[in-house]
């Protein structure tokens, strides 16, 4: 990725990068100062490659639960010509405070509140926006923010984007086919959806999705659903996509060494390839990974 520039100095964005308590995602505000997200900038650069980003020059993007904005800021560097990031859910809670709630559930063994649920969702004053906020002054930037559920808007008043980003949401939703729905109603191009996934060895002609009633996917109780591959383009096709590629599916290398081979033969196969914490996921005849796939209008 290029360098970005700022109209800022080196110290005034290490000072705007510090006054935000929690950053999900790693922004290059420019002159070398890179914030200190849960996710790193080396996790996005190669989630970057495996999403295999389309030509967004002269294109509109919508990016739907944006967060701290780097797919925003990201389809801008690109050269759309208009960016438009949508957020409510992390927009409204104090993440900092949410962080520590959470970790204390996880040492507990307690599953963790609906966020709406908690004393940290503050939708009037958005505390967790300060980072979307803070990266958008930093670069200079021009995406457009719209707060709203996307799941209880009306998408209407949205209008139609060349690119729509769907990303690490579609396992949040309650009702993922509605989300779906929702998604198509809003591209005109090409939407571009990464979520949880699942594989069962043995089933991939069958379009089954594994349900989370509680906190059983990361400890979150917000994660509900993992469709497998056939499920994942199926919903995107019921939804009214006409073709839809595949960029990232099930590993048919971790699905053939499953445990329908036998166990020793995973273990060695997993011991070899340093994939050894993909080895319960084996064992139980359930391989988890991040799907990618484009669907196009």
């Amino acid at each position: 990725m290029s360098v970005r520039t700022s109209s800022f100095s080196k110290a005034e964005l290490e000072q705007m990068s510090a006054s935000v308590p929690f950053w999900f995602h790693s922004n290059d505000l420019g002159e070398g100062v890179v914030t200190p997200g849960v996710k790193s900038a080396a996790q996005l650069e190669k989630e970057v490659a495996s999403f295999h980003l389309p030509d967004m020059t002269g294109k509109t993007v919508l990016d739907i639960n944006a967060w701290d904005g780097f797919y925003s800021f990201e389809a801008e560097r690109r050269g759309a010509r208009r960016v438009v990031a949508l957020d409510k859910m992390m927009w409204a809670m104090d993440l900092g405070k949410w962080n520590r709630y959470w970790l204390e559930c996880k040492e507990s063994g307690k599953p963790p509140s609906a966020f709406q649920d908690t004393p940290f969702w503050d939708p009037s004053s958005l505390p967790g926006k300060l980072g979307f906020d803070t990266a958008h002054l930093a670069m200079d930037s021009r995406v457009d923010n719209i707060v709203d559920d996307f799941m209880q808007m009306d998408t209407s008043t949205l209008g139609q984007f060349d690119v729509v980003f769907f990303l690490g949401s579609l396992y949040h939703m309650r009702n993922p086919v509605e989300a779906m729905l929702r998604v198509s109603s809003v591209t005109k191009g090409m939407a571009i959806i990464e979520t949880e996934a699942v594989a069962f060895p043995g089933f991939e002609d069958r379009a089954v999705c594994e349900f989370f009633p509680s906190d059983e996917l990361n400890g979150d109780s917000s994660n509900w659903w993992a469709p497998n591959e056939k499920a994942l383009v199926g919903m995107c096709h019921a939804a009214g996509f006409r073709e839809v590629d595949v960029m990232v599916g099930s590993s048919p290398l971790l699905t053939t060494f499953s445990i329908a081979r036998g166990r020793s033969v995973a273990r060695k196969v997993f011991g070899k390839l340093g994939l050894g914490s993909r080895l319960d996921y084996a064992e139980s005849r359930v391989l988890r990974y991040r799907a990618v796939v484009h669907a196009s209008k």
